[in-house]
């Protein structure tokens, strides 16, 4: 562990009220007197936004399980599959850059609450619709647009929020603590999923993640919602969303790193939403298959995010940042080529360790970087660069159904390779940045 320069009153957020100076007392330090590994988790308000987000990545990650079985069970086909997942990507698109501009507006924990509102009654919904057997495949591609509309306004709030809960000192720590939360889920929740999908039918998944939507929201609910954020009348919403774009065309390290990030999420992820086609036609291991597989990754991405959660002071985060994507391109391509559902998660699990130490450090490089009121537009723009993932996912549906999924997700990728090493090669500036 680094040591700290900066007088504790500054270093460390207070644990009840944040973006506020702490009080004497509050840092939480080992017995060696160094601050603790997991430190971000000892303030209050960050550890109920950290169990709020279990609950909303578990109905995350059953959700895409259950609906990606569904669909593959009600068409048979890879572009459908495709074509539900893409719908939340083009209101991500088109509106995260004003869910930034309102980030920066409002108040992100009453944002977070409606954003997760709306995606309890979206989930609510569709678990009565197949409870009476009355689903198709419409109203899942509606429910997915209406996810996207809904997360445009919520993910840029949250990602800023965990900037406000604890302060600038401590924020590698407390995003690699909520990638943790997240992989704890991509490990647990599909392979629960896929077992109890089998025990309890597509309908009792829904009303599981159903009720994980509503601890959520308690969760968040209980998190004060800080202090008013000063009005903006004297400046339109045009001129706050101008303000963000110039700064990122001021900022070529910004750029890099949005660039780094947008690459993978376009053509690597989409093989997420291919699993369903790997567990039934590939390796023909049913729906507990398809669990075993996402829950591979997700016991990778786990080692990755906690590995990063003890490192506090962590130098060179660019080298580390640019390897780990090396490394989830290369075992990709690797998973891609496997003849066996152990070998295909055995490379899945380095898959998962690169793709979570990629997007760690490219998310912290970025809130890093970024001045405290540009970082809900800011954030919003790293937000909408997922949002084109699912977008992603139609082409390669299609490329699946003609070529076959394991050299569609070879491709990709190949792809984030060739990206990765030359940013590696060509651009010192991101080596250098620690």
């Amino acid at each position: 562990m680094s040591d700290i320069h900066l007088p504790l009153e500054e270093s460390i957020p207070s644990k009840d009220k944040p973006s506020q100076p702490p009080e004497p007392g509050n840092v939480d330090l080992d017995d060696n007197g160094k601050v603790e590994s997991f430190g971000a988790l000892k303030i209050r308000n960050f550890r109920r936004f950290w169990i709020g987000m279990m609950f909303f990545y578990n109905a995350m990650q059953m959700g895409m399980v259950a609906r990606g079985w569904l669909v593959y069970t009600l068409t048979d086909s890879a572009i459908a599959l495709g074509l539900v997942s893409a719908g939340w990507g083009l209101p991500m698109v088109m509106f995260s850059l004003f869910g930034g501009v309102i980030t920066d507006r409002f108040r992100k924990r009453n944002l977070m609450l409606i954003s997760q509102a709306g995606l309890f009654l979206i989930s609510l919904v569709i678990a009565i619709l197949i409870e009476m057997e009355l689903i198709s495949l419409w109203h899942l591609v509606t429910a997915s647009i209406c996810s996207g509309f809904v997360l445009a306004l919520g993910l840029p709030a949250r990602q800023a929020f965990v900037k406000d809960l604890v302060g600038e000192s401590d924020i590698l720590n407390a995003v690699s603590l909520n990638s943790m939360a997240m992989n704890l889920c991509r490990i647990v929740s599909p392979a629960l999923a896929g077992v109890l999908i089998k025990y309890i039918g597509i309908p009792g998944v829904y009303w599981l993640i159903v009720v994980s939507y509503i601890f959520n929201i308690f969760m968040i609910g209980i998190i004060p919602a800080g202090e008013r954020i000063k009005s903006k009348k004297e400046i339109s919403m045009s001129d706050d969303l101008m303000e963000g774009l110039r700064y990122l065309r001021k900022n070529p390290l910004i750029r890099i790193l949005l660039l780094l990030a947008f690459v993978p999420i376009v053509m690597a992820m989409p093989y997420q939403m291919l699993m369903p086609v790997f567990a039934k036609t590939v390796f023909r291991a049913g729906e507990t298959g398809l669990g075993i597989l996402m829950s591979a990754v997700g016991v990778g991405a786990l080692i990755g995010s906690l590995t990063l959660s003890t490192l506090r002071g962590l130098q060179y985060k660019g080298i580390f940042m640019l390897s780990a994507g090396l490394l989830f391109g290369a075992f990709l391509v690797l998973f891609s080529q496997s003849g066996s559902l152990y070998l295909a998660c055995f490379f899945l699990l380095f898959a998962g360790i690169g793709n979570s130490v990629f997007f760690t450090l490219t998310n912290t490089l970025i809130m890093e970087n970024t001045p405290e009121k540009l970082t809900g537009r800011v954030m919003s723009i790293y937000m909408m660069t997922w949002g084109l993932m699912p977008l992603g996912i139609l082409p390669a549906g299609y490329l699946a159904e003609k070529f076959g999924a394991p050299a569609t997700v070879t491709s990709g990728g190949l792809v984030v390779l060739l990206i990765v090493l030359v940013v590696f090669i060509f651009q010192p500036r991101i080596r250098r940045v620690r």
